[in-house]
């Protein structure tokens, strides 16, 4: 008797974790993949050291604003680092190029022309000296 109850319970336990990972897995859909964002181009750039940056950028509808108002930014980039990293950043507010960050900005992606830069907490680490490939 006191197999069956353990047989059960893990039974149950397999069952809801399951249908935890199946809606979980169905309900999120990454900012790249949004059916209001449209790819624009896919970019390969190397970089210092061997490193490489796989980047997919994405173009979000437009936001109207007032007269006078900075745009919104709406678009974002899916980043594949050489080192086995991804990121799905959103695009900020940029003076020059493309900027695309995190929520605390610990993690900065910023294209400008052909050249790319990575800047983590502030600083230049592995990906440095980048170039379109």
């Amino acid at each position: 008797m006191k197999k069956d109850i353990i047989f059960i319970l893990i039974g149950a336990v397999i069952v809801v974790a399951a249908g935890v990972w199946y809606f979980s897995a169905a309900t999120s859909t990454p900012p790249a993949e949004s059916p209001s964002k449209t790819l624009t181009a896919q970019v390969t750039y190397t970089c210092n050291d061997n490193k490489t940056i796989q980047a997919s950028f994405y173009k979000g509808e437009q936001i109207p604003v007032e007269p006078g108002q900075p745009p919104i930014p709406t678009g974002s980039v899916g980043l594949v680092l050489s080192d086995g990293r991804t990121f799905d950043l959103p695009q900020t507010i940029s003076a020059d190029g493309s900027r695309y960050a995190n929520s605390d900005e610990s993690f900065v992606f910023w294209s400008v022309g052909d050249n790319a830069i990575v800047l983590e907490n502030n600083a230049e680490k592995d990906y440095k000296g980048c170039v379109v490939k």
